[in-house]
C-alpha cells in the first residue's frame, strides 16, 4: 500500500472523507480506485498497518506533478477542494499547479475547462490572481489573445475587462490604432466604439488633413454626418481656414464647394 493509499484511508477512518470521495482522491491521483465493498475497511476500523503519519511526513520527498504531501492533502480537505475538480484539472493535464493555486482556483469556481481554454491560446504568462479575475467578468480566452494577434500587447486585465463589458471587438481597437490615433487611451477607445465612429472614418478624416482633431471632434464630425470627401472638396476650394463649426455649419446649410470655390475667383 503506498503512500497515499495510506493517507486516504487515514482520512477515512477518522471520518473526515467518504467512501465516494476516498475514490475520488485515488482516482485523482492516477491510481485505479477501489471497491467499496471489497477492498475499503469500515470506517470505524483502525489500520494497524499503517506506517506513522509523522514517518511519512518526514521522509516524503516533494510531490510530483499529481501527487500530494500528507499536509497537502490535509490542506485539500479542510478547504472542501472536491476531488472531483482535482481530476478534471488532472485530466485536463494541469499538473504543474501547486496546492495554494489549487484551493485558489477552487474557491474562485474557475473550471479546469476555462484554464484549459487559456492554454490553449497560448497564455501561459497569466498569474492566478489574472485568471481568477478574467473568469469572474467571463472574459473569453480568446478575446485577449485576438488583441495580442493584432500587435496589443500593452492591455492591463483591467483593461481588457473594460473592453470586453462594453463589447468592444478586438478589430475595432486595432484598426483605430491603424488608423493613427495610437496614443488614445482605452476610455476614448470606448467612448468611439459608443458613438459608433468606425475606424474608417477616422482614417478618411486624417487623410482630408484633419490629423489633429480630438476624440469629441471625431465624436461630432460623425454625428453631424460631416463626410470627409465634403472636408476635402472645402480645402481644394481654397477654404482651408475654416473654424470646426463653420465646416459643420456649411454641410449642415449644404453649401456646395464648387459655389464657394466659384465666389472665391469672382472676388479674385
Amino acid at each position: 500500500m503506498n503512500g497515499e493509499r495510506t493517507m486516504i484511508l487515514e482520512m477515512l477512518s477518522a471520518g473526515k472523507i467518504t467512501i465516494e470521495q476516498a475514490n475520488q482522491l485515488i482516482d485523482a491521483l492516477g491510481e485505479k480506485p477501489r471497491s467499496a465493498a471489497e477492498e475499503w475497511p469500515d470506517q470505524g476500523q483502525r489500520f494497524e498497518r499503517m506506517e506513522p503519519v509523522q514517518e511519512y511526513r518526514e521522509r516524503q520527498q516533494a510531490p510530483g506533478r499529481t501527487r500530494f504531501t500528507f499536509d497537502q492533502i490535509i490542506e485539500l480537505s479542510e478547504h472542501e477542494v472536491d476531488p472531483a475538480y482535482l481530476k478534471g484539472l488532472r485530466e485536463a493535464g494541469l499538473t504543474d499547479l501547486t496546492v495554494e493555486h489549487i484551493i485558489e482556483l477552487s474557491e474562485h469556481e474557475v473550471e479546469p475547462s476555462y484554464l484549459i481554454t487559456l492554454r490553449q491560446a497560448g497564455l501561459t504568462d497569466l498569474t492566478i490572481d489574472q485568471i481568477i479575475e478574467l473568469s469572474e467578468h467571463e472574459v473569453d480566452p480568446t478575446y485577449l489573445l485576438k488583441f495580442r494577434e493584432g500587435g496589443i500587447f500593452d492591455l492591463s486585465i483591467d483593461q481588457l475587462i473594460e473592453l470586453s463589458e462594453h463589447e468592444i471587438k478586438p478589430v475595432y481597437a486595432i484598426k483605430v490604432r491603424q488608423a493613427g490615433l495610437t496614443d488614445l487611451t482605452f476610455d476614448k477607445i470606448i467612448e468611439l466604439s459608443e458613438h459608433d465612429v468606425k475606424p474608417s472614418y477616422i482614417t478618411q478624416l486624417r487623410e482630408a488633413g484633419l490629423s489633429d482633431l480630438t476624440v469629441d471632434q471625431f465624436i461630432e464630425l460623425s454625428e453631424h454626418d460631416i463626410k470627409p470627401g465634403y472636408i476635402k472638396a472645402l480645402s481644394e476650394a481654397g477654404l482651408t481656414h475654416l473654424t470646426f463649426e463653420e465646416v459643420i455649419e456649411l454641410s449642415e446649410r449644404e453649401v456646395d464647394p464648387a459655389y464657394l470655390k466659384a465666389l472665391r475667383e469672382v472676388s479674385h
